[in-house]
């Protein structure tokens, strides 16, 4: 069965207890695996779900709080991918045997520390550079009026690429994925599928 390199997040978080002065920075910390009897840190699949939890956490932060949003890599096959996106929130143990030995990637951090406050946060450009497999670029590009060769150069080259570039795709591609389907679609088709069974019954 053929695999592909995939990834996991995980959002986790951390007690603050010691500060490097020099790079401004927590040196020391240490994990935080329990909240009122509950493992607080959250695993996923998909990005869009990860990004929301961190999103939400972040804010929540109190002081001596640290949370980052981390990437882990694995090697799957398409069915069995499938299935760890539709559990939606992860254990460990329902991926570590897909691990493969590349260190994982830091996409987001947040920390509260004795009134110092920071953050960074790459997940946009990892965000649609995952999400880009479900589409045709060169459509969405068009749709966005941005040149396919100036995406193709950041996604394999690493070259730079603004974020009101990544705003623009982001958002064509959303256009697109909503004119498929619709609530009030929906709504219709089951309404009229109830009429026709009832007037089959009938």
């Amino acid at each position: 069965m053929r695999k592909k390199i995939r990834n996991i997040y995980e959002i986790e978080f951390s007690e603050i207890v010691s500060w490097d002065e020099e790079n401004d920075f927590p040196s020391d910390m240490n994990p935080i695996i329990s909240v009122d009897g509950k493992d607080p840190s959250f695993r996923t699949a998909s990005i869009t779900d990860a990004y929301r939890f961190y999103r939400e956490q972040k804010d929540l932060l109190v002081d001596n709080e640290y949370c980052q949003l981390k990437v882990r890599e694995i090697e799957i096959s398409n069915k069995e991918w499938i299935e760890l996106i539709n559990k939606g929130k992860l254990d460990y143990f329902e991926y570590s045997q897909y691990e493969t030995k590349a260190n994982f990637r830091i996409l987001a951090w947040n920390f509260s520390y004795m009134g110092k406050k920071d953050s960074d946060d790459s997940v946009l450009e990892e965000l649609l550079i995952v999400q880009s497999e479900n589409f045709n670029m060169r459509v969405i590009c068009e749709r966005a009026g941005i040149s396919y060769s100036t995406y193709r150069g950041f996604k394999n080259n690493k070259q730079p690429f603004s974020r009101q570039k990544i705003y623009g795709l982001l958002r064509a591609m959303k256009t697109i994925g909503s004119e498929c389907w619709d609530e009030d679609l929906e709504y219709t088709y089951k309404i009229n599928k109830s009429k026709v069974e009832k007037y089959r019954l009938d």
